[in-house]
């Protein structure tokens, strides 16, 4: 757990490993496509950078505060030709886990704020057809406009 402005984050890391300057690897296991670079980047794929950032901040048992981040690396374990095969994030790990968290911190400020609006699509393009939230936010009513402009 990580409090954050009053906010709980809590994670539970896949596995993590010291690399040979004992600067440690925070590792998530997939089973289907992994997240890409950019999206870790630019925030759309935060879960590996936060665990980062959690481990950073002393939050898992057996990782000292302040130990030094060496990476974060996706595993794909999709079977086939290549099981198990690395897809390391090409990030600075120290700079992602620390854009992760100041992040998160922003919003976080910005939705204690009751005036921001909770979207129940906030990226439309990277939803799956039906989001979690369609119904309380009445999307397939909204959406079902006839052809004549009803």
């Amino acid at each position: 757990e990580l409090d954050i402005h009053g906010f709980t984050l809590v994670g539970k890391a896949d596995r993590m490993d010291r690399d040979a300057t004992g600067g440690l690897v925070v590792v998530d296991y997939k089973t289907g496509a992994p997240p890409t670079t950019p999206q870790v980047e630019t925030g759309l794929a935060p879960q590996l950078a936060l665990e980062a950032a959690m481990a950073k901040r002393g939050a898992f048992p057996g990782v000292a505060a302040g130990a030094p981040l060496a990476g974060l690396l996706y595993v794909q374990l999709s079977g086939g030709r290549t099981p198990g095969q690395e897809k390391p994030v090409k990030l600075d790990a120290e700079e992602a886990a620390s854009n992760a968290y100041e992040g998160l911190a922003k919003l976080i400020h910005k939705f204690a704020d009751e005036k921001t609006p909770y979207l129940s699509r906030p990226r439309p393009m990277f939803e799956s057809r039906f989001g979690d939230y369609d119904h309380l936010a009445r999307v397939q009513e909204w959406s079902a406009g006839g052809e004549d402009g009803e």
